[in-house]
């Protein structure tokens, strides 16, 4: 780890700031100034206590198993991960062997975690993981160039992904997979494969984001072989998810599924159920703006269902979109609207749109 030495008086000025701006803090535990190293200052952590991070390049991994803890990143304060897989982890648990083959999420073991301020750079897989976490927050910070996912929580439930900057991952810069309740709000996505994918989850929400510049702006998926085998109940509200035309770097005979993503893609729902796309922005994309698919990966899962039900489709921006599609990926025509009539319920209203693939098809399913 290197940064500079803090000194006596720089550190009690420290905790006057702490004090000053954050007067409930030191109510609820202690404020744990770190000194030598952050894992050190975590591990020292109670229930209750704040872990203040000051300026500083930290290189080292984090393993945080203690609940109730919160870990505030000063203006600065950068842990470099390089050679670790993960900056950041949260929780220790392990997937199982359900009784039908398919893994089983671990138990629910740690709850109320705040990560807020940090920057994550230079993971070899990802910026911050949370495995098993009921209830967290992670908050204005930046996680850029971490190699696959940049936040990825996964098994877990009841958590806010708010305000942060992500940029350069190979997979997800958000990553929602097998959770539920998880609110992804103000964040800024790209350089990535995937700015935010919600992948096998239930009740999630993703609003005011600017996903721009990956390869696809946003991603509704259900995939085959994980915890949990749908992806339902999710809202996609007032982003701005434009020029998404970022050469997707996955070739797509690499048996990957992001692979397979067509260069050019705004909001893409792939067999998911009750996902409501409102309000959002969705410009210049040069395969796709948003469209709604039945799941090709439904055959390799008997527990999948692959046909989208339900979806709403109402009140976007949907321009310039489909003027160069992806040639080795892109399945349809460009278009700013694409559905290929799989499902039942699904609808779209009041969108502001010029051109569509099948040419009439937001005819045939007008929202009542």
């Amino acid at each position: 780890m290197i940064r500079d030495t803090l000194s006596p008086v720089r550190t009690f000025l420290l905790l006057l700031l702490v004090a000053a701006f954050f007067p409930g803090v030191g109510r609820a535990g202690q404020v744990i100034v770190v000194d030598t190293t952050i894992q050190e200052a975590v591990s020292a952590a109670a229930p209750g206590d704040t872990v203040l991070v000051p300026p500083g390049r930290y290189r080292e991994s984090v393993l945080v198993e203690t609940s109730g803890i919160t870990i505030r990143g000063s203006h600065g304060a950068i842990i470099d991960a390089e050679g670790f897989n993960n900056g950041i982890r949260v929780g220790t648990g392990r997937f199982s062997v359900g009784p039908d083959g398919f893994p089983v999420c671990p138990p629910l073991a740690l709850h109320d975690i705040t990560v807020d301020g940090l920057t994550v750079v230079n993971a070899e897989r990802n910026g911050i993981l949370l495995l098993g976490v009921d209830g967290f927050r992670i908050a204005a910070g930046k996680y850029l160039d971490n190699e696959e996912y940049g936040i990825f929580p996964i098994c877990s439930r009841n958590g806010v992904i708010e305000s942060n900057r992500v940029e350069g991952t190979e997979d997800a810069g958000i990553y929602v997979g097998d959770d539920h309740e998880i609110t992804v709000v103000g964040n800024h996505v790209s350089g990535c494969t995937i700015g935010i994918e919600v992948e096998n989850s239930t009740d999630v929400v993703v609003r005011d984001n600017k996903a721009i510049e990956n390869t696809a702006g946003i991603l509704v998926v259900v995939l085959p072989g994980l915890p949990i085998p749908f992806t339902e109940d999710v809202l996609i509200e007032n982003n701005v998810v434009v020029r998404n035309n970022f050469p997707n770097p996955v070739p797509p005979d690499s048996g990957e599924p992001e692979g397979l993503l067509p260069t050019g893609t705004g909001i893409l729902n792939i067999g998911g159920d009750r996902v409501v796309i409102r309000d959002n922005v969705v410009n210049q994309n040069d395969s796709l703006g948003v469209a709604i698919l039945a799941n090709p990966f439904a055959s390799l899962d008997p527990r999948l269902e692959p046909n989208p039900d339900g979806n709403e489709v109402v009140g976007n921006v949907i321009l310039r979109n489909g003027g160069s599609p992806d040639p080795e990926r892109a399945q349809t025509p460009g278009a700013d609207i694409v559905y290929d009539g799989s499902g039942n319920g699904n609808c779209f209203s009041r969108n502001r749109f010029q051109t569509q693939f099948p040419e009439g098809i937001t005819e045939l399913f007008p929202c009542s």
